[in-house]
């Protein structure tokens, strides 16, 4: 059997695994029932309780009641779940598995947190059950699919599919909340058995039809196994009391991001607090030394003037030129700064004196660790979001608006730092410098201050933005302009796409040569096409560019022009003018200009010799390859001015060109959907990776426009874009906030504790 009869097969077979598995979804959901049944009576049986048992008892008779039509509306569903490949279809979808956003846990109440962690936990027991066949059904469907390796989440079949259809099912049948949980908490146990059963009998089918699986994988990625393969500030704080799950659950943290939590208290600026606003000291180079010795006595500092003032008295310090040494003179002080994390934690630390402050210490403290390890910033980057770590923690034990208000000085400074930062890719270049002076000069000031409010941090994003202002000034109009000149170009070159489609029916354009094809289906209609735009006059031929399109076809076929050579003479001096007229409209590059006249000039000569004494065979140009359609092009100008990238064959020599270590996780997105404006990327040039952001799309999303820190644009069409990504010459950075991130971050830690603890 040929490889493509073998696809064929695989892929019919993959099509019958899925309707197979749709059919059986009622049979399937009615023993997961039966089960599941027999366990809620036997806690009925046991539970003493009088809440325990009406709720116990009202699970069974909804039970009783919809199962029946629960399990007659499983299969339609599952069929479409399957069709769709993914099961995030539903408001679950995804999160199933803990991908939980905090903008999401800030509007959930505490039923809906519960059943998420009871869902996520009947997930982790199904998938435990079930997974010897499902590692054996996922190699056969793997090379079912064609693929090289075992993805798991390519397999539709997976138990995730199943829960979230089952979940989606539970909503449409209105089943209660409370309910849905009681029901998740007992059926998990049932439903891995039955599809363990279910996958090794599929998986033993596809094989008899002669399928290879192939060899296992690893297993589809579970909150446990995130558990055991989180990083260490995920699960370990720096004292034993962060490592209790029950200070930071996924309902604690629907609290605070909420704004839900006790009012905290005001604390007197003791001298816990105030000990880490000590003495300047001065290295030799004549830098600050932001952290603190153990063991030395701590002395504050006092600021009797207003914040501005003792802000500005710091900030005038760090201007000195001696404050910026080279960054490898500051190694030994931020060493010395992470050394002291530990203390300055435990320090800060025993100034909670309440739950809600504990709570938002430890958010806090988080948050900053997965800041300080995200390695798309650079170093020097990240040292001072970790020097930036103690005036955030004395801030959210007096204002924890910081994590529930978007628009706080605090937060927005953070955002600030990193988003901005995330524009450089290496240290080595004078924007960079610049940068990373700016926040020494504004942010690390705020180590040496009180904190009693958001005051401070306010001010320091006041000035950087002013610092800032001019460079963001000049680039903004250069985005703005390209922006112009990229939309007129996107509105021209789907006009012209018209254009070239309404050409498709001329007769004569099957009968020349290719070259006049390619030259009408491509500039000229990008001509036709900008003196439609110009046409203010509503003249139905603007410029008279449509009706020179049959002169030009008549004159490109000899056996036709041979017969009328008077007519040829006349045309000859006018066709050329015009064409010269219109390809001037759009700048069309003078050489290929000239290529194309000589072109035609030497069809024209033919007329002028005799006619071979075999006929020529005539061209047939098939319209489905008729060139322009599809084909977006800029003018000289439009391209210099948005910085518009050719994609030239050569180009893909960089494919063999490496990326930076954290752009491999990135590679498993579908990169080109996640492209969002504002998400940054790397691009490879000539060896090289450079980060720019998206700035804009356009409306028919043909073109996107990218600017880089040093105010450069580049611009491209989306088929280059994909060529781009297909030979790993583009890699997707990051395509959303990354504070957000961080603390989408801290939602699953909290839902792995939700987890480990038994309550949500």
């Amino acid at each position: 059997m040929n490889s493509a009869s073998r696809s064929e097969q695989y892929l019919t077979l993959f099509r019958a695994a899925l309707a197979q598995s749709a059919r059986n979804g009622e049979a399937l959901l009615s023993h997961v029932f039966l089960v599941t049944r027999r366990s809620l009576a036997q806690e009925f049986n046991h539970v003493t309780g009088q809440l325990e048992r009406a709720q116990l008892g009202l699970s069974i008779k909804l039970l009783d009641e919809k199962a029946a039509a629960l399990c007659a509306r499983f299969p339609a569903l599952l069929r479409q779940a399957f069709e769709d490949k993914q099961a995030a279809s539903s408001q679950f979808g995804e999160l199933a598995l803990g991908e939980l956003s905090h903008k999401q846990l800030e509007h959930m109440d505490e039923n809906q947190v519960q059943e998420r962690v009871e869902f996520a936990r009947a997930l982790q027991l199904v998938q435990s059950i079930a997974q010897p066949g499902l590692n054996e059904l996922n190699g056969c469907m793997g090379t079912l699919l064609g693929l090289t390796h075992v993805k798991p989440e390519r397999n539709p079949l997976r138990p995730q599919t199943y829960l979230t259809v089952l979940q989606e099912a539970l909503l449409q049948e209105a089943v209660p909340i409370q309910v849905r949980i009681t029901w998740t908490q007992h059926l998990a146990s049932g439903l891995g058995e039955a599809l363990q059963s279910s996958y090794s009998a599929l998986a033993q089918k596809i094989k008899s039809y002669g399928v290879l699986p192939l060899p296992a994988g690893e297993p589809e990625r579970s909150l446990m196994a995130a558990r055991s393969q989180a990083p260490a500030h995920w699960t370990n704080g720096v004292d034993e009391a962060s490592r209790q799950p029950s200070v930071l659950t996924l309902n604690r943290l629907r609290e605070l991001l909420a704004d839900q939590t006790d009012p905290q208290q005001e604390i007197a600026p003791d001298e816990a607090v105030t000990q880490f606003a000590g003495t300047l000291d001065w290295n030799v180079a004549g830098a600050t030394n932001a952290s603190l010795t153990p063991d030395s006595e701590e002395s504050t500092t006092d600021f009797a003037s207003t914040v501005p003032a003792a802000f500005e008295a710091l900030q005038n310090m760090n201007q000195s030129d001696e404050v910026m040494v080279p960054l490898s003179q500051r190694q030994d002080t931020l060493l010395d700064q992470a050394r002291q994390a530990e203390t300055t934690r435990q320090k800060l630390r025993k100034n909670c004196q309440s739950s809600a402050q504990v709570l938002s210490f430890e958010v806090m403290v988080q948050m900053i660790d997965n800041l300080v390890n995200d390695t798309r910033l650079l170093k020097p980057i990240r040292d001072v979001i970790e020097n930036l770590e103690p005036a955030l923690l004395r801030l959210v034990l007096v204002d924890a608006r910081f994590f529930n208000n978007k628009q706080h000085p605090a937060r927005r400074l953070l955002q600030e730092i990193t988003q901005r930062g995330l524009a450089f890719g290496s240290a080595d270049t004078p924007e960079c410098a610049r940068f990373i002076r700016s926040l020494h000069r504004y942010v690390n000031p705020l180590s040496r201050i009180h904190i009693d409010s958001a005051e401070p941090f306010d001010l320091a994003l006041f000035n950087l933005n002013n610092m800032w202002s001019e460079q963001l000034g000049q680039s903004h109009q250069t985005v703005q302009q390209a922006m112009r000149v990229l939309n007129h170009a996107e509105e021209r070159n789907l006009l012209a796409e018209k254009m070239c489609a309404a050409m498709e029916d001329i007769p004569d354009l099957q009968r020349v040569p290719a070259q006049v094809v390619e030259f009408l289906c491509g500039p000229w209609a990008q001509v036709m096409a900008a003196a439609e735009l110009n046409n203010t006059g509503g003249t139905e031929d603007p410029g008279g560019y449509k009706d020179l399109v049959n002169m030009l076809l008549w004159s490109a076929q000899p056996e036709l022009t041979r017969q009328d050579l008077g007519k040829l003479t006349k045309l000859v001096s006018r066709l050329l003018s015009k064409l010269r007229e219109g390809l001037g409209l759009i700048d069309y590059p003078s050489l290929k200009t000239s290529q194309f006249f000589d072109v035609l000039m030497k069809l024209h000569q033919q007329a002028f010799r005799p006619a071979p004494d075999a006929p020529a065979v005539a061209s047939k140009n098939d319209k489905t390859n008729l060139p322009g359609n599809h084909r977006h092009w800029l003018a000289p100008e439009e391209a210099k001015v948005s910085g518009f990238m050719e994609m030239p064959d050569d180009f893909l020599g960089n494919r063999l060109a490496q990326p930076p270590a954290h752009a491999a996780s990135a590679l498993s997105l579908p990169m080109l959907e996640n492209l969002v404006i504002g998400s940054w990327v790397e691009i490879a040039i000539k060896g090289n990776w450079q980060r720019s952001q998206l700035s804009w799309i356009s409306p028919q999303r043909t073109l996107y426009l990218f600017a880089g820190a040093h105010g450069q644009t580049q611009s491209m069409t989306r088929p280059s874009i994909e060529n781009l990504i297909n030979n790993n010459t583009m890699r997707l950075v990051a395509d959303h906030s990354m504070v957000d991130g961080a603390l989408d971050e801290v939602v699953h830690t909290a839902m792995l504790n939700s987890l480990d603890s038994g309550r949500a």
